[in-house]
């Protein structure tokens, strides 16, 4: 079983995003602020974290990344956004970024792309999102 932190700002859409890692048996930790996923991710060292760009705070996603990536180098992490050229942003930000995905997205989508990312087999970065049936929007 993988640790996996949630860092997003809309507790709707991270529960949501929580229950579905759950069901795939993942130990799954939340966070809804920038803070709390910093000290979360220092205290519970996950293998994965799967942190939105935008988070209303001081900090975006990337850069809570760095900083549990810094005291965890092994941590692995999926950025997702409501934002196109996040992408490139997030490669430059974050050299442990295994993938983007944007909003929405499909629960399949999701689950692959974490699967990749654990396993190590994550695919190169898209240009764009894939269209498929969204199962997660933010609220």
């Amino acid at each position: 079983m993988s640790r996996i932190l949630i860092v997003e700002d809309d507790r709707p859409f991270a529960e949501a995003l929580a229950s579905t890692l759950r069901l795939e048996g993942h130990d799954v930790l939340v966070a809804v602020t920038a803070d709390e996923g910093v000290r979360l991710g220092l205290a519970s060292r996950p293998d994965l974290i799967v942190a939105d760009w935008m988070l209303r705070s001081e900090l975006h996603g990337g850069e809570v990344c760095q900083r549990i990536h810094a005291a965890c180098p092994w941590v692995k992490t999926i950025i997702i956004t409501g934002y196109a050229d996040v992408v490139a942003q997030a490669e430059r930000w974050c050299p442990c970024v295994e993938a983007v995905l944007e909003k929405p997205f499909h629960t399949e989508e999701v689950i692959q792309t974490v699967n990749r990312a654990l396993a190590g087999t994550t695919l190169p970065m898209p240009e764009t999102h894939s269209p498929l049936t969204p199962a997660f929007a933010p609220a």
